[in-house]
């Protein structure tokens, strides 16, 4: 697939980054080459491969396990963090739409 500086320009927006014309170039050769791969895999003939199968890798993330900590530590967290309301930390908006 071919990719447009116009491509990279809204990736760049969406993504809320800076990018130079340079990096813009390689940027778009890169995601041509990503692209291109993509479309090889999604040429492979899958039938007969159950739906169920993983590679031993998809069992490598880790669980979200709530950790316990002293009330000191907490503290000190809090008192560190830069915004917050309360006893809950204010953290930027992800899906808020960019400014400019």
């Amino acid at each position: 697939m071919k990719m447009t500086s116009a491509d990279i320009e809204k990736l760049a927006h969406l993504a809320r980054i800076h990018v130079s014309d340079e990096e813009s170039e390689h940027m778009r050769t890169d995601l041509e080459k990503i692209l291109a791969y993509v479309e090889r895999l999604s040429n492979i003939d899958t039938l007969g491969i159950p739906e169920t199968e993983r590679s031993g890798a998809a069992h490598a993330l880790r669980l979200d396990e709530a950790h316990s900590v002293t009330a000191e530590t907490r503290q000190l967290i809090l008192e560190n963090f830069p915004d917050r309301v309360g006893d809950a930390l204010k953290v930027p908006a992800v899906f808020e739409k960019p400014k400019g």
